[in-house]
């Protein structure tokens, strides 16, 4: 088999929870993919929160558009 020489091919990184302890040195595009690392369960609490509350008021609503669209659906408009 041959083997390739891969020791120059920069490899990325996905755990890099020690260059985020350092916020100083961090590039600005690591800076935002934490800020959404970190606030992505929160907004995922967010809209789980929200639609625990609203989700029959949700489906009423809906369920009535598409009532009264079939409804409406044979009738000439002049």
């Amino acid at each position: 088999m041959i083997k390739n020489n891969n020791k120059n091919r920069r490899i990325k990184k996905i755990f890099q929870w020690r260059e985020y302890l350092n916020w100083k040195k961090m590039t600005a595009q690591q800076k935002i993919n934490f800020k959404r690392a970190c606030l992505f369960p929160l907004a995922a609490y967010l809209i789980y929160s929200f639609l625990l509350e609203f989700t029959f008021p949700i489906l009423i609503i809906l369920s009535i558009c598409y009532l009264v669209r079939f409804m409406n659906k044979n009738k000439l408009i002049k």
